[in-house]
């Protein structure tokens, strides 16, 4: 009995955890930065800044040796809901 009570319980468990997504709703919820890279440009979401979004920016140019160059803050929509996003070109250092 005890061994069958168990096994409903564990089913119950894995039938209840697959009903979720497992992966929050990144745009409403969430505060943290997102990178979308393009190879030659790079915009960091959910900042409220250039000096909040340059680090990751930095980051992410300096892996393709290359440095950041500000261009401008937009606003970005996705279902609605709006966050504020830095976009960055990467260019190669002067010589």
């Amino acid at each position: 009995m005890r061994s069958i009570l168990t096994l409903l319980m564990g089913l119950m468990a894995f039938w209840l955890s697959a009903c979720s997504t497992g992966q929050p709703d990144l745009y409403r919820s969430s505060n943290e930065q997102r990178i979308y890279e393009d190879g030659r440009s790079v915009n960091i979401t959910n900042v409220e800044s250039e000096a909040e979004a340059r680090p990751f920016a930095e980051q992410y140019c300096g892996s393709q040796n290359k440095t950041a160059h500000f261009q401008q803050m937009e606003l970005l929509s996705y279902h609605h809901i709006g966050t504020m996003s830095a976009v960055f070109d990467c260019a190669s250092p002067p010589q």
